[in-house]
């Protein structure tokens, strides 16, 4: 290869950091942005549908004893997967919920009305 060619093909150590870092506070900013708009409603509603699910799962429990074969396989990963999900979603909404970090009505009414301002 030529000193041309390489060249073209270096890429500096500087760059892919830097690119790395903006990557970082874009990701931040996206998180920012979608945990400001939780509201209560929304919350709540997080709330009862994650009980649901924990409902769902308890009902395959009850139903686990009767299945045979792969089966109970099936079943026991549904069990699983249902009580990791239902239970984070839960324990994450109820945390904010508790902490009070959503938006009140008032303050999402405000956000529209900028908004079509613009």
């Amino acid at each position: 290869m030529s000193e041309k060619e390489e060249q073209e093909f270096a890429v500096p150590q500087n760059s892919t950091e830097s690119e790395a870092a903006d990557t970082e506070k874009q990701d931040e900013g996206t998180i920012s942005k979608r945990g400001s708009n939780d509201t209560k409603v929304g919350l709540t509603l997080r709330i009862l549908v994650a009980a649901y699910v924990l409902y769902l799962a308890y009902g395959l429990v009850e139903g686990f004893g009767e299945t045979t074969g792969s089966e109970r396989i099936f079943i026991g990963a549904a069990i699983v997967i249902f009580l990791a999900a239902g239970g984070a979603i839960l324990i994450l909404s109820a945390k904010k919920l508790i902490r009070k970090e959503y938006r009140d009505a008032d303050e999402s009414a405000e956000g529209t009305e900028d908004e079509k301002e613009r």
